[in-house]
């Protein structure tokens, strides 16, 4: 299972980059580096602590 967080819908359920980062112990400089998607480590750990941020799970195709 993958995880997929734009990086807008992190920073819209957190009001800032700054608060994004400080909800999971990253600096703000290393949000900014993010581009359009978060990382899926971080994903994972913004969701820990709001499981109600907009993403979306995808299964990664079965290599043949």
């Amino acid at each position: 299972m993958h995880i997929v967080m734009k990086t807008s819908d992190a920073v819209k359920a957190f009001k800032s980059k700054a608060k994004v980062a400080s909800a999971i112990g990253i600096s703000k400089q290393a949000v900014s580096q993010w581009g359009d998607t978060v990382p899926e480590a971080s994903a994972l750990k913004l969701l820990r602590v709001d499981p109600t941020i907009s993403h979306s799970q995808e299964n990664p195709k079965a290599s043949a």
